[in-house]
């Protein structure tokens, strides 16, 4: 009666241990690579819906309004996600973010701000160019280093023209 071979030899572990370790080296990469990526989409995507928001708030008024500066919210970034609700009394610049309609539908590990040069009504016939930054800043890795992500907007002239790129500083610090 023929026994069944149950051992592996020490080739056989070797090569398995080899295939393992290459297939960890491939992909653990790629997988943290992922995580900061899904982190960084989150500042990305509220600045983009802010500066949006924005938009349609100046153009919703004939005179061209912008509403005063507003954050940083929550006040202190977190490494983990956490609820916000931006329209709450406790949350700076509350008022603004009502005006905006900037109120997240997920839990955020950033905090944000709107600043504009100017805010108030009759913007529409202001001479000067105004400027709005949207700012996220967030503790990505829970060392105390904070990234900055930013967009623009400005407004000349009368017409809202919001920057296409997002500006990075310290993205993975």
């Amino acid at each position: 009666m023929a026994r069944s071979r149950t051992r592996l030899t020490l080739l056989e572990t070797a090569l398995l241990l080899s295939l393992t370790a290459l297939v960890l080296a491939i992909f653990v990469p790629s997988f943290a690579r992922r995580l900061r990526t899904n982190k960084i989409e989150e500042a990305s995507a509220l600045l983009a819906e802010l500066s949006r928001a924005t938009a349609a708030y100046y153009a919703a008024h004939p005179t061209g309004c912008l509403p005063p500066a507003a954050g940083p919210a929550p006040h202190e970034p977190t490494p983990q996600p956490r609820d916000l609700t931006f329209s709450a009394a406790e949350t700076p610049g509350q008022v603004t973010w009502s005006a905006l309609g900037f109120e997240p539908a997920r839990p955020v590990r950033f905090s944000y701000e709107y600043l504009p040069s100017e805010s108030g009504c009759g913007l529409r016939e202001a001479e000067a160019p105004i400027s709005i930054v949207f700012r996220a800043r967030g503790d990505l890795d829970g060392d105390g280093v904070l990234s900055t992500f930013e967009r623009h907007a400005r407004i000349e002239q009368g017409r809202f023209t919001p920057a296409e790129a997002l500006r990075v500083d310290r993205r993975t610090e």
